[in-house]
């Protein structure tokens, strides 16, 4: 059995019941007005009857046809010839009911006339036109609302494309170089690059994923980048606080780890460094990442200062995502190139199940060969 209110909302998306309530509420009126004259509560009925029957064939033609078609296009001559036509039609049909009836509203002089056969009309057509105004202006603010969705997701989804061939092509040359050396760990390196691909292409379609997710992420890409650099790199992980049982969108800090290695590797470099530092309290993350830097290289990649899309890119989607639940910090004194970002995650228990994915395996980069 449905509730109560579900039948409601299911009559309302109904257009023969909108019409047919606006129509009782609008008999109602008038016969309530007619009550003030020295008629029975059945006759101001009658009276009513009549006016609303005639209005009927008044209020559809203008809003159907006459404003589209002469008010809309601003043909205002014709707009008016044709409502005087109508409301003409109408009085002579209104008449005639009332003679049906054997009730008459007797009218006295020309004003009183207009005044009874003409501002009657008028105000139901308003009225009419009031009410499919407000519902066009509802739907035309819910088109816009479903809009602007939709050109975020779009937004959002071709940012993600633009991150993934980056973080692909570095990490393809990790595994290219081990591979022309016969070492014993490029199955290694082939399954953790395989494992973080399934994840970009499959997995990271989901909403959200476990904060642990995401940094296990981080881990195996380091991984990954220390048998590029070996011991040219020093390298500092560091992960604390309330780690467990929070959310964060897909394949975000990620690359901002990925951004850090593609600056602070370079080959002018004396000292190549990293250093990452992760602390959640509460529902607050709180990201720490700084890299070294070549105070003679060129401008990096921060947002408006240059042509690279990995902060960009990351920036973007923080601020889709996060939009006023989020700090993100650059700053650039020349050797030292520091990233500060500051999320309000969400808690797991918070997000349905259908959300959810499995956490990613962390494969044994020492494995034999074969």
């Amino acid at each position: 059995m449905k509730e109560p209110g579900t039948l409601l909302h299911g009559l309302f998306d109904r257009w023969w019941f909108r019409h047919l309530l606006f129509w009782i509420i609008i008999w109602n009126y008038f016969a309530w007005g007619y009550g003030f004259i020295e008629v029975t509560p059945l006759g101001a009925y009658l009276l009513s009857l009549g006016l609303i029957t005639s209005a009927i064939f008044v209020v559809y033609p203008l809003l159907y046809f006459l404003i589209p078609e002469f008010l809309v296009k601003r043909k205002f001559l014709l707009f008016f010839l044709g409502y005087a036509i109508l409301i003409t039609a109408a009085a002579i049909l209104r008449k005639y009911i009332h003679q049906l009836t054997g009730l008459q509203l007797t009218h006295v002089g020309f004003v009183s006339k207009i005044g009874n056969n003409v501002l009657p009309y008028t105000y139901i057509c308003c009225m009419a036109a009031s009410v499919k105004l407000l519902r066009h202006a509802y739907f035309q603010a819910e088109n816009a609302e479903v809009a602007v969705k939709d050109k975020t997701h779009a937004e959002l989804e071709l940012l993600k494309t633009q991150i993934h061939p980056h973080f692909l092509f570095n990490t393809l040359n990790s595994l290219y170089s081990h591979t022309r050396q016969n070492s014993d760990k490029s199955p290694g390196i082939i399954l953790t690059l395989s494992d973080l691909l399934r994840f970009m292409i499959y997995e990271s379609k989901a909403e959200f994923i476990p904060l642990t997710q995401e940094i296990q992420l981080i881990k195996n890409y380091v991984e990954l980048e220390k048998f590029r650099f070996g011991d040219e790199m020093d390298i500092s992980l560091s992960f604390s606080g309330d780690l467990e049982g929070k959310l964060i969108r897909p394949l975000l800090l990620l690359p901002l780890l990925e951004n850090s290695f593609k600056h602070g590797s370079g080959d002018e470099l004396d000292q190549k460094w990293i250093s990452l530092d992760l602390n959640v309290e509460k529902d607050l993350m709180h990201l720490s990442l700084a890299n070294s830097r070549n105070p003679e290289s060129i401008k990096m990649d921060i947002p408006g200062e240059s042509n690279g899309v990995s902060l960009q890119n990351v920036r973007r989607r923080i601020e889709l995502y996060y939009s006023g639940k989020h700090t993100f910090m650059i700053k650039d004194d020349g050797e030292i190139f520091l990233i500060k970002l500051e999320l309000s995650l969400i808690n797991e228990q918070a997000v349905t199940g259908k959300n959810k994915i499995t956490e990613t395996k962390k494969y044994d980069l020492e494995m034999p060969a074969g």
